[in-house]
């Protein structure tokens, strides 16, 4: 056994027993790719411990987050207890997600997972502590009109939120239909479609393969919801002219807003890390057709910022990242 992988079983048992508390008898059926099989084998091995029901796939790589998966794996997912989805990258913002939690089912977003993640630090936060906090700010975006987000760096946006609902989602999956990402704990809303306006100064992490942490900043300039320009590190810019390109112009369009709330969470490249990090926001581009918003593609990529001042209305709720 590899020295990381005592912590990693440890992380691998967290995530059935705590997070999803997976119950005898439940179906379980965990989705991965070749790239993060040695993670979901962990993950099986504990799920066996408490369900006989456990269903281990491998399944081809997806082409980007929220790529569809493939309609028999779909039809899995939609008669499952438990998801876990350990692949690659995320099937959150799918509309197969949606149907299996829209039936009951209990799904565990854990894209790009390894021994090492599992090993992580942020799975030993105390996830149920998060829930008020969670509560309390998902109340405050859910009566707000507007959000304006700065930073030192230069982030200067707006936003309406006015009539859309907020997603808590402190990284527990007990209840029906419920989406989590352990170790991402965070609040998100989905903002009115070309509503946003203004300047975004990535200076956090653009969790993809070809980008992660950033050593230079990259900027987002906002019209009309979407991204109308974009300027920085060369190499990031053509990752994402490529990626937008791709995914046709629906892909440009600001799809969420997300605080992160786990303080053991720390910045690495790897979204459900990142997305969750205490002191951060992250704006996610593309689909938000299943959190609350009516943006569908089949694309969703996000971009984490550090200490930012956040504004409700007259409220401030954050400043330099420090929650209020």
């Amino acid at each position: 056994m590899k020295k990381s992988e005592p912590a990693a079983a440890k992380g691998a048992g967290t995530l059935v027993q705590v997070c999803a508390a997976v119950a005898s008898g439940e179906q379980v059926y965990i989705i991965t790719d070749r790239d993060t099989r040695a993670a979901a084998e962990l993950v099986a091995r504990a799920a066996a411990e408490v369900s006989s029901k456990v269903d281990l796939e491998i399944v081809p790589d997806l082409k980007i987050h929220g790529a569809e998966p493939d309609p028999a794996v779909a039809e899995k997912m939609a008669a499952a207890d438990v998801i876990f989805c350990l692949t690659r990258l995320s099937m959150a913002h799918t509309q197969a997600r949606k149907k299996a939690t829209d039936r009951g089912a209990r799904f565990l977003s854990l894209p790009d997972y390894s021994l090492d993640l599992l090993a992580s630090p942020s799975l030993t936060v105390d996830f149920g502590a998060l829930v008020p906090l969670a509560e309390r700010l998902g109340r405050r975006l859910d009566s707000a009109r507007r959000a304006a987000i700065k930073t030192e760096a230069g982030t200067d946006l707006v936003l309406d939120l006015e009539g859309r609902t907020a997603n808590r989602c402190p990284g527990l999956c007990r209840e029906a239909g419920a989406l989590a990402s352990p170790p991402d704990a965070e609040v998100n809303i989905a903002p009115l479609e070309g509503s946003a306006q203004g300047t975004i100064i990535v200076d956090g992490s653009i969790p993809c393969p070809e980008l992660g942490l950033l050593s230079r900043p990259v900027k987002l300039s906002l019209a009309h919801g979407a991204v109308a320009a974009l300027d920085g590190d060369s190499r990031a810019i053509r990752v994402l002219e490529r990626l937008f390109r791709e995914a046709g112009d629906k892909a440009r369009v600001l799809g969420e807003f997300g605080l992160g709330l786990n303080p053991r969470a720390r910045l690495s490249g790897r979204m459900l890390e990142d997305e969750g990090c205490a002191g951060t926001v992250h704006f996610g581009f593309g689909s938000n057709a299943t959190i609350g918003g009516k943006n569908a593609v089949s694309f969703h990529l996000d971009f984490v910022v550090k200490q930012p001042t956040v504004r409700l209305d007259e409220e401030m709720i954050l400043e330099r990242g420090l929650i209020l």
